[in-house]
């Protein structure tokens, strides 16, 4: 598993991992990594999105200091699909799998 900050310019968008060409991005309203197919099609095809490859160290920084939730307003439907999605991932599991792979 590898890990990916993500940014929109400037601005973080993802803390991300990859693992077995399936793109699961860190969503702080839940809590947890979620499976996000839009998120894939990105990192190997359209790319309007920066990766930067981290360590689980720099994740679990980033993910302690907050990266910006999603609007639960704006946001709503595919929030209530995160929080229902019985596949998601618990950080501390994604950020331990990934310790043996990242420097």
């Amino acid at each position: 598993m590898k890990l990916y900050l993500v940014k929109d310019d400037e601005q973080v968008v993802w803390v991300a991992a990859l693992a077995h060409e399936t793109m699961y991005g860190y969503v702080p309203n839940t809590g947890k990594f979620h499976d996000n197919n839009a998120l894939r099609n990105d990192f190997y095809l359209e790319r309007h999105f920066t990766y930067q490859e981290i360590g689980s160290g720099e994740a679990r920084r980033l993910i302690a200091e907050g990266i910006e939730p999603f609007d639960e307003r704006e946001d709503d439907e595919v929030l209530a699909e995160w929080r229902a999605d019985d596949k998601a991932l618990d950080p501390t599991e994604v950020l331990s799998m990934a310790a043996g792979f990242n420097p």
